[in-house]
């Protein structure tokens, strides 16, 4: 099953040099996204199974100068993806977000208020749509995010 790993970083240096050691651990440069724009962050995220909350915190992480890092990768290389990008200086999200909110953020608030988002320190979640077609699971890792998405097929009777 295929992972996707999402991270913040304080800078693009940083990120730049994590996707250097991820390429020489092995993971191919298609497989590494660099993010250092918000412009169409936060919906791409939430298509990858990030939570809405998730999404547009890392969305306003890149508008405050940092830069995102995703990663898709095989469920056998999440732990080595995990640790290069625990090693060049990842920030923790959850600490970002409370930052940012003690100076005013409301992150997607009106639909925090409505009830709609799951925090972003869920330590797993699943979503099925009504046909059961897709599942999505997402899982803390320290300051990393790692989502799964696996089709489902309806077999045919």
């Amino acid at each position: 099953m295929t992972k996707t790993v999402t991270s913040l970083f304080h800078s693009e240096h940083h990120a730049t040099a994590a996707a250097s050691h991820l390429k020489q651990a092995g993971i191919p440069a298609d497989d590494i996204d660099i993010w250092t724009t918000p412009h169409n962050l936060a919906p791409l995220l939430e298509d990858l199974g990030v939570s809405r909350t998730d999404a547009h915190a890392y969305a306003e992480g890149v508008i405050r100068g940092g830069t995102v890092v995703i990663v898709k990768c095989d469920a056998s290389a999440v732990d080595e993806v995990v640790g290069i990008l625990d090693k060049e200086g990842v920030l923790d999200l959850d600490e970002q977000q409370a930052a940012w909110r003690s100076e005013g953020w409301e992150g997607p608030a009106a639909a925090e208020q409505a009830g709609d988002l799951t925090g972003s320190s869920e330590m797993a979640r699943s979503r099925t749509d009504s046909t059961g077609a897709e599942r999505t699971e997402a899982v803390v890792h320290g300051r990393i995010r790692i989502q799964s998405r696996r089709a489902e097929r309806p077999v045919p009777e």
